[in-house]
C-alpha cells in the first residue's frame, strides 16, 4: 500500500480540513498522513476526522503534529 502524505502547515481552519477533504477523496486506497501545525488546527480537524476514521497522532516537533488515517 503507497503513503501519500500532505502537509498543510502553511495553512490554518478551514483551510486545513478543505485540503484534507479532498486529499482523502484523491487518495482512497493509499495509506493516508497529514502534517499541521498548532494544537487548535488539531484538535478541530482530528473531531472531524474521528467521526469516518481512527487516527494516529504523533507530535513531530515544536507544535508540529502528524495524523495517521488508519
Amino acid at each position: 500500500m503507497k503513503k501519500k502524505v500532505l502537509d498543510v502547515t502553511n495553512f490554518k481552519c478551514p483551510m486545513t480540513f478543505l485540503k484534507t477533504k479532498e486529499f482523502i477523496k484523491l487518495n482512497i486506497s493509499n495509506k493516508k498522513i497529514i502534517i499541521l501545525k498548532g494544537r487548535k488546527d488539531l484538535e478541530l480537524l482530528s473531531n472531524s476526522l474521528k467521526k469516518n476514521f481512527k487516527l494516529k497522532v504523533v507530535e513531530k516537533n515544536n507544535e508540529i503534529f502528524e495524523i495517521e488515517l488508519i
